[in-house]
This record gives structure tokens, sequence and C-alpha cells, in this order.
């Protein structure tokens, strides 16, 4: 398995330090579908568990990845339902399937950047 499915595995089971334990201490997560940039594990950490407490369901089917030196990248289906209010996005009670795309740099053999693409829109059933 490389980085990124044994990372989506722990995303999977909602294990949030899990999640975090793949990360380097002075990471750069950027979601660019909600204008969002986290630097700092303790950022991410929340982030993430508002995400599994407003989307319970929450899950990620890789299509494909791959991990090569200092490189990771995964295309993947993000589905669930949001049942809380995030922040700008009003829970719409729906269940979305959502394309999903990342891309990171590794260095110590942890993530030290990742930028993540979807479509919000999608997400909100449009």
């Amino acid at each position: 398995m490389n980085v990124l499915e044994q990372l989506y595995d722990v995303w999977n089971r909602h294990d949030v330090d899990g999640i975090l334990g793949f990360f380097a201490d002075d990471l750069v997560y950027e979601d660019q579908a909600l204008g969002l940039r986290f630097d700092s594990k303790d950022a991410l950490g929340a982030f993430v568990a508002a995400t599994f407490d407003a989307i319970p369901d929450l899950s990620f089917e890789l299509t494909s990845s791959f991990a090569s030196g200092s490189h990771c990248a995964a295309e993947a289906v993000m589905r669930g339902r949001q049942v809380k209010d995030l922040p700008g996005i009003p829970a719409s009670g729906t269940p979305f399937t959502v394309r999903y795309a990342i891309y990171g740099d590794i260095r110590d053999g942890k993530i030290s950047r990742v930028v993540d693409y979807w479509n919000l829109v999608e997400f909100q059933g449009g």
C-alpha cells in the first residue's frame, strides 16, 4: 500500500489522530474547493473532526493513486451526507457523490504538503 492508500484507509475509519500521524509537523494542507489552508496538525485536526461530526458517514474510494519518492497523488470518489453545518456550507441532508483529487509532497516519510481538489457545486447537490 502506498502512503495515500494507507491514509485514506485510516480516513475512512474516522481516526483523526491516525490521520494526523501521516503528516509532517510543519504541514501545509490546502482545500481548494473551500479556500482553506491549514499550517499545523492542530488546525487540520480540528477541521477533520468537525468534518466527521458534520458528515458522519464520510468515505473516500480511491480509484487511482501513486507515491514515488517525494510526491504522491490520487483520484477518489467522496461520498456522504452532511447533517450539520460547516463554515460556509449549510447542511442539506442530501447524499452526495463527488469526484476528488489530491496531490502531495513527501519528506522524511511524512506528507509535508497537500492540495485537494473537488467540486463544491456537486457537493451541494448542484
